[in-house]
C-alpha cells in the first residue's frame, strides 16, 4: 500500500476517518491525500454576477491547507501528505483522484450514530462503493484505531472469484497481522449446496497460510446475524464484497427498519471482485 485517499468536508465524521487513515498510513508507510470537493455557487440566471473560478479554487485550496495545518498541529503526525481541492461531484472527483494518484485505499467517514445500513443509502459512501473500483473503508464516527486483531469477511459463498479481491484481503490481513473469520449467515433451515462447498474449499486454499476460521451463523435475518457475530466475537473490521445480487446488496434493499438495525461501531471495508 502506497497511497491512501481521505475525502473531507471538514466535519467531525471526516476528521475521525482522517485519524483512522493516519494510523493505517503510519503502519503501511503510505502517503495520505486529503481531498476536498466543493460546489460552484448557484447564481440565479437573472442576477448579473460572474464567478471567478480561479479565485474560488484558490480559496478552497487555501482553506484545505489551513485545515490540514490545524490537524497536523493537534495530532502531531509526520507522514507525507498532499492536499487537493477540486470542484465538481464528489464521486466523480474521488474517482479522478483514484486514477490520477494510483490510490490503494479510500477512507471515508459517515454521519450519525453508526446505523450503517440506513446511512449508506443515498450517501456519498454508497456512490463511491458502487461506482469506484478501489477498496473503500467506511469509518463510523465512534470508531477509533486500536489495532485490528480480528477481521470478519461476511460472504454468501456464491461464486467467489479468485483474484483481485481475495488478494487485497490477504494484504490487509498481513498489514494488520490479523486473524480472519469467514462468516456465512444462513437460514437455519437451509442446506448448504455444492456451489457453497466449492467456494469454501477455494477460500481455504486462498487463505491457507493465514490464521483463519469458518463460521456458519444460523439466523433467518442476515443483517441481525452479522451484528450478532460482530458483537460476540470482538470483531475490529468487517469486509464485504459488493457485487450484483450479493450479500452486500441487502443493505440497500431491505426495509428501513432492518437497515436501521444494522448498527456497527467498527469500520466496513468494501472490496470489488
Amino acid at each position: 500500500m502506497k497511497s491512501i485517499l481521505t475525502p473531507t468536508d471538514f466535519s467531525e465524521q471526516s476528521i475521525n476517518a482522517f485519524k483512522y487513515a493516519l494510523s493505517i498510513a503510519k503502519l503501511s508507510k503510505s502517503k495520505v491525500i486529503l481531498l476536498h470537493v466543493y460546489q460552484i455557487p448557484v447564481v440565479p440566471a437573472d442576477v448579473p454576477v460572474s464567478i471567478d473560478y480561479v479565485q474560488l479554487e484558490k480559496e478552497n485550496q487555501n482553506a484545505l491547507i489551513a485545515f490540514e495545518a490545524q490537524l497536523r498541529q493537534k495530532l502531531n503526525y509526520t507522514i507525507e501528505l498532499e492536499c487537493i481541492a477540486k470542484w465538481g461531484f464528489v464521486t466523480d472527483e474521488i474517482n479522478n483522484v483514484v486514477h490520477e494518484k494510483s490510490i490503494d485505499l479510500i477512507v471515508m467517514g459517515i454521519t450519525g450514530a453508526g446505523k450503517l445500513g440506513e446511512l449508506l443509502i443515498g450517501s456519498n459512501s454508497t456512490s463511491v462503493i458502487k461506482n469506484i473500483d478501489c477498496p473503500t473503508l467506511i469509518v463510523p464516527i465512534n470508531a477509533k484505531f486500536k489495532g485490528v486483531q480480528s477481521i470478519a469477511l461476511a460472504t454468501d459463498l456464491e461464486k467467489i472469484k479468485h483474484g483481485h479481491a481475495l488478494s487485497q484481503i490477504k494484504k490487509i490481513i498481513k498489514l494488520f497481522n490479523s486473524k480472519l473469520m469467514i462468516l456465512n449467515v444462513i437460514d437455519p433451515s437451509e442446506i448448504p449446496d455444492f456451489q457453497k462447498a466449492v467456494s469454501g474449499i477455494n477460500l481455504e486454499n486462498t487463505f491457507g497460510e493465514i490464521e483463519h476460521s469458518f463460521h456458519l451463523q444460523g439466523n433467518n435475518d442476515i443483517i441481525y446475524g452479522i451484528n450478532d457475530f460482530i458483537d460476540n466475537n470482538n470483531i475490529d473490521m468487517l469486509i464485504m464484497l459488493p457485487k450484483k445480487h450479493s450479500l452486500f446488496s441487502i443493505l440497500f434493499k431491505e426495509s428501513k427498519t432492518k437497515k436501521m438495525a444494522f448498527q456497527t461501531h467498527i469500520p466496513l471495508l468494501a472490496i470489488h471482485e
